[in-house]
C-alpha cells in the first residue's frame, strides 16, 4: 500500500541582501516586498494544486539580524525587525494560507562583520539573546529550526536538540568545504532523530530531523532524479517528506512555478502516490500520523516572600525544563538554566536569585509535536495576570468544557487557596457536622477540591486532607499557595472522580458545590461511597423530584455564555435509597447560607436557582458484597464463570 508525500518549502526569511557584485540579490524592502507580493497572490498559490487539491504552503524561517557590528550588505539589523515586516504586511495571508512562522539562525562571526558565518558556537550567545527576546516581547516560541547556512556542529546540534522538536537543516550529501559537510548525512526524504554526537546520522537525539535541500544555489541545484525518490519512497509504503529551500532576497516565482511543475508531472508517473503540500511542522506530524497535536497550557505562579515560583505545563513538554527568559529593570535580556527543578514531565520549580532586579519573567515550552505557549509573569502583577488578562480562545483540547472557558472559577482559587478570601459557608458547615466525628490522624477526601482551600480549615481537626479535582489549574494553584503552608503537594491530584483507584478509602469523603454538574448521581455516589469508610457529607442542589438541567452558563468569558452544562437536582429520596443500598444512614441538613443570608429562599448564581442542602451519611454497615449488588440470578452466573476461568468446579 503506497504511502503520501509531502511537499515542503523552507524559505529562508533575511530580508534585502545589498551586493553590487550581484544583481539578483534583492537590496532594499520595496523589491523584497514586490517579489514577496507574487509568492501570497491567490493565483500562485492555486496554479499548480496537488492531488488533494491543496495550495502551496510555505514555512517562512524568520532570522534575526543582531549580534553583528558592522554591515557591508545592508541588512535590516534589530531584533524583531524582519519577522515585524512580514506580519505586518502579510500577517492575515501567512494566517490564511496555513503558512507556518518558523526560526533561522545565523551564528556571528567572531570578526562581527554582518556578512560572514560564524562557525564557532561557543563564541557567542546570541541565539540565547533572541530567543528570550522573542519570548518576552513578542510572545513566541518557535518549533522547527533550519541552521544558517546549514553550519551545524555537535555542540549547537545538542543545543538545537534541547529546545527544538523539529530541524530542517540536513542538507546530505551536500558539502562546502570547511563550512558545512553533509556528505555522511541521511539521503532519504524520511525523518530521523540525530545520533547525539553526529547529528548527520540516526541516533538517541530528542528532536525530530528532516532533509531539505536547495532549490537553486551556486551549489545545487533541484533535480528531477531527487522528485522522483520521493514518489518512489511513498510508492514502497514509506511517507516521504520533499523539501527544498530558497531565500526571499531573490525573485524567485519562475523557480517555484518550474519546480511545481516538475513535481505535477512526475506525479503522474505515480497515480496511486497522493501528494501534499504542507508547511514544516504539518509535513512531520502527517509524516509521523499524529492526528491531534494540543497546545500546552504553561502557567506559573510567583512567591515574593520566598522567591518561589511554580511552573505547570498541560502538556508534557519537548524541553526537559522550559525556556526562562528574564528581563531586568534596565530591559536587558538572560536566559536562566540554572536551579531549575524538575519535578516530573509537567512540573517546575524555580527560586529566583536573591538581589535579581527583574521585571519580568517569560517562560515558554513547546510539545515534541510542535504547539508551543508563552506565559509572562510581570513583578508586583497580580497572580496569573497573564491568564487573567487576554481574552480565551477556545480551548484546543477541550473546547466543549465550561472549565477551560471560565476566568470567574480560577480567580477563585487563588483566592481562597493564597488565603485572601475567608472561609467558605459550606467548607465552615462541612467543618461543623465532622467536627466531633474525625479524630486527629483520619483521612479524608475532598471530592471537586478546586484548589484545595478546605484544607485550610480541615487541618484545624488535625485529618489527614486529600482532594481531586478534574480542573489542573484550579490544583496547580491550591499546590503553590498550599505546599509553603505544610500541605503535601501530591495530596492535590488532577483527578475526574472515575478515576479515583477503587481500593482508596478515607475516614470520611466531602463533595462540596460538584455533584450538581454530573449528568446523573449514580455514578459519582457510588465511587465516593465506596471510597468512605465512615462519613459521606455532600452539599449540593437536591428536590423532591429529580429535575435535568441542561442549560447555559452565563458566567463564562464572552464568546462562550451559550455553552451549557449540567446544573441538576436530584431527588431526595431516591438519593437515599442508592446510599441506603451503600450501606448508610442519611440524614439532611439544612444550608446555613441560605437560612441566613437569603431568608430560606433558593440562592440564584449567575441566574441559575439551587436549593443547596447538607446531605450527611454516615455508614452503618459494610460495603456491600458482589452477590448482594449482582442479586441471586447474577450472582450464581458470575460465580459460575468465575469459577469456570479459575479451573473450578464449572470447568
Amino acid at each position: 500500500m503506497s504511502e503520501k508525500v509531502y511537499v515542503v518549502f523552507c524559505m529562508d526569511t533575511e530580508g534585502p541582501c545589498a551586493d553590487p557584485g550581484n544583481a539578483e540579490l534583492l537590496p532594499d524592502w520595496p523589491q523584497v516586498d514586490a517579489a514577496m507580493d507574487k509568492l501570497f497572490d491567490e493565483e500562485f498559490r492555486m496554479k499548480y494544486p496537488d492531488s488533494t487539491g491543496g495550495h502551496f504552503k510555505i514555512g517562512w524561517f524568520f532570522l534575526t539580524w543582531t549580534g553583528f557590528t558592522t554591515n557591508p550588505r545592508g541588512r535590516d539589523f534589530g531584533y524583531h525587525n524582519v519577522r515585524d515586516h512580514y506580519l505586518e504586511r502579510w500577517g492575515d495571508k501567512i494566517q490564511q494560507y496555513g503558512d507556518e512562522e518558523c526560526w533561522h539562525y545565523h551564528q556571528p562571526a567572531v570578526s562581527g562583520v554582518g556578512n560572514e558565518w560564524g562557525l564557532d558556537w561557543t563564541a557567542s550567545q546570541e541565539y540565547e539573546n533572541i530567543i528570550s527576546r522573542q519570548i518576552i516581547e513578542r510572545r513566541w516560541f518557535p518549533v522547527c529550526y533550519r541552521a544558517g547556512g546549514t553550519i551545524m556542529d555537535p555542540i549547537s546540534s545538542r543545543w538545537v536538540d534541547a529546545w527544538f522538536p523539529f530541524d530542517y537543516s540536513n542538507r546530505a550529501p551536500l558539502s562546502i568545504p570547511g563550512i558545512m559537510d553533509w556528505s555522511s548525512g541521511v539521503k532519504e526524504w524520511k525523518l530521523y532523530h540525530p545520533d547525539t554526537e553526529d547529528f548527520r546520522k540516526p541516533g538517541a537525539g530528542r528532536r525530530t530531523m528532516a532533509r531539505c535541500l536547495d532549490l537553486v544555489t551556486n551549489v545545487y541545484t533541484f533535480d528531477d532524479q531527487e522528485i522522483r525518490a520521493a514518489f518512489e519512497r511513498a510508492h514502497n509504503g514509506e511517507p516521504a517528506i520533499l523539501s527544498f529551500f530558497e531565500h526571499d532576497y531573490r525573485d524567485i516565482k519562475p523557480r517555484i512555478d518550474a519546480f511545481h511543475a516538475a513535481v505535477a508531472a512526475i506525479a503522474k508517473e505515480y497515480p496511486e502516490v497522493e501528494w501534499q503540500y504542507a508547511g514544516p511542522v504539518e509535513a512531520a506530524r502527517k509524516y509521523l500520523h499524529v492526528e491531534h497535536a494540543y497546545q500546552p497550557e504553561i502557567e506559573a505562579l510567583y512567591n515574593e516572600e520566598t522567591g518561589r515560583m511554580s511552573i505547570w505545563s498541560s502538556e508534557p513538554l519537548h524541553q526537559s525544563i522550559p525556556w526562562i527568559a528574564v528581563q531586568t529593570a534596565d530591559s536587558e535580556v538572560q536566559h536562566v538554566v540554572d536551579d531549575v527543578v524538575r519535578i516530573d514531565e509537567k512540573h517546575w520549580q524555580w527560586r529566583v536569585p536573591k538581589g535579581m532586579d527583574w521585571a519580568k519573567i517569560g517562560i515558554a515550552g513547546s510539545t515534541p509535536m510542535g504547539e508551543s505557549s508563552v506565559f509572562i509573569v510581570e513583578r508586583g502583577g497580580k497572580p496569573l495576570a497573564d491568564f487573567f488578562d487576554r481574552p480565551l480562545e477556545a480551548h484546543s483540547k477541550f473546547p466543549r468544557s465550561i472549565w477551560q472557558h471560565s476566568k470567574v472559577f480560577p480567580a477563585s482559587c487563588v483566592t481562597r487557596a493564597s488565603g485572601e478570601s475567608p472561609e467558605t459557608d459550606s467548607v465552615a458547615q462541612a467543618v461543623d457536622l465532622l467536627a466531633d466525628k474525625l479524630a486527629a490522624g483520619m483521612s479524608m477526601l475532598d471530592v471537586g477540591c478546586a484548589g484545595g482551600h478546605a484544607w485550610r480549615s480541615f487541618r484545624k481537626l488535625g485529618v489527614e486532607y486529600y482532594g481531586i479535582d478534574h480542573y489542573a489549574r484550579g490544583v496547580e494553584i491550591g499546590r503553590h499557595y498550599l505546599a509553603p503552608l505544610g500541605l503535601q503537594p501530591e495530596r492535590l491530584r488532577h483527578m475526574a472522580l472515575h478515576q479515583l483507584p477503587p481500593e482508596e478509602s478515607y475516614d470520611a469523603v466531602v463533595c462540596l458545590n460538584t455533584l450538581y454538574y454530573f449528568p446523573t448521581y449514580h455514578a459519582p455516589l457510588e465511587a465516593m461511597a465506596r471510597a468512605a469508610k465512615h462519613w459521606l457529607v455532600i452539599r449540593s442542589h437536591f428536590e423532591d423530584e429529580e429535575e435535568t438541567r441542561f442549560i447555559p452558563d452565563i458566567l463564562l468569558e464572552d464568546g462562550f455564555h451559550t455553552m451549557r452544562d449540567y446544573f441538576n437536582a436530584f431527588g431526595r429520596d431516591d438519593v437515599r435509597e442508592f446510599l441506603e443500598k451503600e450501606g448508610f444512614k442519611v440524614t439532611w441538613v439544612s444550608d446555613r447560607r441560605q437560612t441566613e443570608r437569603f431568608g430560606g429562599q433558593p440562592e440564584s448564581v449567575g441566574g441559575i436557582v439551587f436549593n443547596y442542602e447538607f446531605l450527611f451519611a454516615e455508614r452503618v454497615a459494610p460495603l456491600p458484597d458482589e452477590d448482594a449488588i449482582l442479586g441471586e440470578h447474577f450472582g450464581q452466573a458470575s460465580r459460575e464463570w468465575r469459577d469456570g476461568r479459575r479451573g473450578g468446579p464449572g470447568k
